[in-house]
């Protein structure tokens, strides 16, 4: 069993009000580091739970490559009714995509499904790349390697939780500290005047990728919506009477465990910290409420809502006192197993309008080029499909977004659609990745700020990988 002391106790509670970050200005700011803090610089990652199926999001548009997956997936490509001219998966409407670096693939094309116009047109104009066959890894690896086992593999590859919580931490279920979070940490111990109540910030559930070890996700509200015990403002929900007021000062007690008497040193502060977490999400309402509205109108769904409360919060930035910032949305929904062809269109169409909707609040902000917005997905599905929908893979392909990416180039790899390709897994065609996720997040990194050694604490396999292979930056 694991004893903590009471400031141990403190550091590592996520005990709170809505998720909020508490309690963090009492902790020490620790040796100073190298991270560069000047300027204003944001990342926002989205995970993509469930796995999202990269073999129908990158697709091949060349005739030899298309009709290769066409005949390994025929039950999709059936369900797609690829033949037909209306089909989004005719070859004819494939968004065909043109990068830079296209004599990299001897003549092998791809392209993107319509439901990823705006993506599609990000990355023609130099703004969005392809991150291709990345995954968690310990060390490169191929098919003889992995069916021999001579080289150490990540644990539970094909688990969903345990690989989103690789992807945003680097080990299974029950690591704490996230990558996202070590940045925030790197940037707050060179930057004695940032405020570290804002450094991480999540529109959603906070996950593994904002715990560090000062910060904690701070969680603003979606776009649209407020955090707030005021009693107006409560008033449907506790009544219009005489006593809504009364009924909302006794919520607000009940949250703050004000009415309750405690011995315990260790009740007491979570006490403290429940209260401190409140007026936390009280005062960045206020903000929120103080501010001019964006004039970027965000879709009304779960991910579009999600940018638009990043956004909006980015707003704020210089009242918040941040110049650097990690931010996490998610989208859920992409375990496809099957009825793949209903719902990978709408879910890659509601990612599109909500990347699309950010963009134009980056632009309306000034923050374009200061801003990266990355896709993430616990692992890519297998080339074989079960009939309309495909299984748990390993490796996969991801966007990198912001006016500062090296854009309209594939970095990292796309294999051939080979089932014999030693980047293949014999049993249903995995693919095995050929860049680690350590490489993608230290490009990344590298990008916001940290240096070298920074980036080596953080990432310990980082040596075992090409640090220079990913320069979308």
């Amino acid at each position: 069993m694991t004893y903590y002391n009471r400031r141990q106790f403190i550091t590592r509670s996520t005990l709170g009000f809505a998720g909020a970050a508490m309690g963090l200005s009492a902790l020490g700011r620790g040796t100073a580091h190298a991270a560069n803090v000047s300027g204003y610089k944001a990342l926002v990652g989205i995970m993509l739970k469930g796995g999202m199926d990269h073999n129908d999001t990158i697709l091949p548009v060349d005739a030899p490559s298309y009709d290769a997956l066409k005949g390994v997936r025929p039950g999709l490509f059936s369900a797609y009714d690829s033949d037909s001219v209306e089909s989004s998966r005719n070859r004819e409407n494939i968004l065909a995509l043109n990068p830079t670096n296209a004599a990299r693939f001897a003549g092998r094309q791809f392209g993107l499904p319509r439901e990823l116009s705006g993506i599609h047109a990000m990355f023609e104009a130099g703004d969005a790349a392809i991150i291709g066959n990345v995954g968690p890894l310990l060390e490169p690896v191929n098919r003889e390697d992995f069916e021999t086992g001579r080289v150490q593999l990540p644990k539970r590859i094909f688990s969903h939780n345990d690989q989103q919580s690789t992807w945003m931490a680097l080990d299974t279920e029950g690591v704490r500290k996230g990558w996202g979070g070590q940045f925030a940490d790197a940037v707050l111990n060179a930057d004695a005047s940032a405020n570290p109540l804002y450094a991480a910030v999540t529109a959603t559930s906070p996950d593994i990728f904002l715990a560090g070890e000062r910060v904690r996700a701070f969680l603003v509200p979606e776009i649209g919506r407020e955090l707030s015990l005021d009693s107006q403002r409560l008033r449907s929900y506790l009544g219009r009477g005489d006593d809504s007021d009364a009924a909302r000062v006794k919520l607000d007690t009940y949250f703050r465990k004000q009415s309750f008497d405690h011995d315990s040193l260790f009740r007491q502060d979570a006490v403290a910290m429940a209260g401190r977490g409140i007026d936390d999400q009280l005062a960045f309402s206020r903000q929120v409420s103080a501010a001019a509205p964006l004039a970027t109108i965000f879709p009304n769904t779960d991910i579009g809502r999600q940018l638009g409360g990043i956004a909006q919060a980015m707003s704020l930035r210089t009242v918040l006192g941040v110049n650097r910032q990690v931010f996490y949305a998610s989208k859920g929904g992409f375990d496809t197993h099957d009825a793949q062809v209903t719902s990978l269109p709408n879910l890659h169409q509601d990612l599109d309008e909500a990347v699309a909707a950010f963009q134009a609040a980056m632009l309306e902000l000034g923050l374009w080029n200061d801003v990266i917005l990355f896709t993430m997905s616990e692992f890519g599905r297998t080339m074989v499909d079960n009939g309309d929908g495909c299984d748990h893979g390993w490796g996969g392909h991801q966007f990198v977004m912001g006016g500062s990416v090296r854009g309209q180039e594939i970095y990292g790899d796309i294999p051939e659609i080979d089932t014999s390709h030693p980047q293949y897994t014999r049993n249903r065609t995995r693919l095995i990745p050929t860049t680690s996720v350590e490489q993608h997040a230290a490009a990344l990194g590298g990008w916001f700020g940290l240096d070298s050694g920074e980036l080596a604490r953080v990432f310990p396999n980082l040596s075992r990988f090409d640090d220079g292979a990913l320069n979308f930056v």
